[in-house]
């Protein structure tokens, strides 16, 4: 009887987590938050698809779905955190409502250094155990900058959570610093999940999963 009702669980949770990555992967093509196509991203290399999720906002339907993707993933992996530190721009739109429906201290790394000579927009008590939230990840930069400047004022990094993953070695970046990433989901998946609702091509999942390796 136990063994059925773990089994039960865990299908129950994985249709719930279905569910949830089908509002998400709809809601961000719908708003044009999640493109396909060529383009040409900031440094000069060519992408298969284009993501912005700084215009969420202005879509409560979609921006609710991506917190509350975000807040599940959270309390399921870094339940023990004592602060959010955002990442510039979208991680502080996302992390702001996190914070507040959590009730937990929220502070971000500004793009411009503070007059003051930090690099941190709030306060970090000495011996925090703060998780970095983005909205992306794509290199791991940012969130190493943001995990170094929590370091600078006496916390302590150990996690970063993120709404999608672009599988470009930021895991594995962030893994060598101590630093454990955790996504609500990566861009095969949403491509994937994106096909499975015919949404984009079998030609869009091939680009993508060629522009990541072939995972």
């Amino acid at each position: 009887m136990f063994y059925k009702h773990k089994i039960d669980s865990r299908a129950m949770a994985w249709k719930k987590r279905r569910s949830r990555l089908n509002d998400i992967a709809e809601g961000l093509v719908k708003v044009g938050a999640l493109q396909f196509g060529t383009f040409t991203l900031p440094g000069g290399k060519e992408s298969a698809y284009y993501v912005n999720l700084r215009g969420l906002p202005s879509y409560p339907g979609v921006y609710r779905v991506a917190v509350d993707a975000l807040a599940v993933l959270a309390a399921r992996k870094v339940p023990k955190s004592d602060a959010y530190c955002a990442v510039p721009l979208a991680g502080l739109l996302l992390a702001s409502p996190l914070a507040v429906a959590q009730k937990k201290p929220l502070v971000y790394t500004p793009i411009e250094k503070l007059e003051s000579g930090h690099q941190v927009e709030g306060e970090v008590r000495p011996g925090w155990n703060v998780v970095i939230v983005g909205d992306l990840a794509t290199s791991g930069k940012t969130i190493m900058s943001a995990a170094e400047a929590i370091e600078e004022e006496g916390g302590k990094v150990n996690a970063a959570i993120v709404l999608v993953d672009r599988l470009e070695g930021a895991r594995e970046r962030l893994s060598k610093k101590g630093i454990a990433l955790h996504a609500v989901t990566d861009m095969v998946e949403l491509a994937d999940t994106l096909y499975s609702m015919e949404l984009i091509s079998k030609e869009n999942v091939k680009a993508i999963t060629k522009s990541v390796g072939g995972r």
